[in-house]
């Protein structure tokens, strides 16, 4: 018998080729033959997706500092990983947009409420809180549709922040490597917080932002082996960055926008 692969010599018994790895098939292509693959590759505990995930949940210091440092071929690529989140999340949320839509606009509603109790003034009008879902809305719909660009337009940046927050050891293309890791996983999550609010109560989704903050928090954490005072500090230092980068872009967005209207 020959590794149908490489074409070396091989025993009977065996079940692997010696040479190149490749598995040993004997036995012809059949329909629930195929289906068996799909549910083993895809859906099985044991494989290399699954397997990610656990281990990224439970342990991603080691991960992280494992793929960084050469072990690859036991995790998922990161890119393929985030490409899976993303494809699942847009799935799930454009399956069920209208319930998306309703379930950002609680959470958002919810969090109005309490700025209203909290701080009054504009918050407490109805018209403001009105004005304000409608955006929200309107931005809800507009991720729904441009989703995957602004997934590749979003994490180049958010990994240059983390390159300038977090610096050595790793360089920028590794913390692109790591916010894909993360971020693969963040949508995996909200999609299944965002499945089960459906049955249960729509702020239940509202929690995906602190889940995700705290996920960030102790992912690094673990990586660069920092305190929790140092990781929150960091990740306190991030939002700070974040926050006044996204600033900086409305304004120039409407400066863009009044000076095309007032020359144009």
């Amino acid at each position: 018998m020959t590794c149908k692969n490489c074409n070396s010599e091989l025993s009977d018994t065996v079940n692997f080729c010696d040479n190149c790895g490749a598995k040993v098939v004997k036995k012809r292509i059949t329909a629930m033959g195929l289906l068996s693959d799909v549910a083993q590759n895809v859906f099985g505990w044991d494989n290399k997706y699954f397997f990610t995930i656990k281990t990224l949940v439970s342990k991603p210091g080691i991960l992280l500092g494992e793929y960084l440092g050469g072990a690859r071929k036991k995790y998922v690529n990161p890119f393929t990983f985030l490409v899976i989140g993303m494809t699942v999340a847009i799935l799930t949320f454009n399956f069920f947009d209208e319930q998306f839509i309703e379930a950002n606009k609680g959470a958002q509603k919810a969090q109005m409420e309490w700025m209203a109790e909290k701080f009054g003034g504009p918050y407490a009008s109805e018209e403001f809180q009105a004005e304000q879902l409608e955006s929200s809305k309107k931005q809800t719909k507009f991720m729904l549709k441009y989703f995957n660009i602004l997934v590749v337009l979003l994490l180049p940046i958010y990994s240059f922040l983390a390159f300038i927050i977090y610096r050595r050891p790793y360089n920028y293309g590794e913390h692109i490597v790591i916010n894909s890791f993360i971020q693969g996983l963040s949508f995996i999550s909200i999609s299944i917080l965002f499945l089960i609010s459906l049955v249960t109560h729509p702020l239940l989704y509202g929690l995906n932002s602190l889940l995700l903050l705290v996920f960030y928090t102790y992912a690094y954490g673990k990586l660069y082996r920092l305190s929790v005072g140092q990781s929150i500090l960091k990740v306190l230092l991030f939002i700070a960055v974040l926050t006044v980068l996204a600033i900086v872009i409305v304004i120039v967005g409407y400066g863009i926008v009044y000076l095309t209207g007032k020359f144009g």
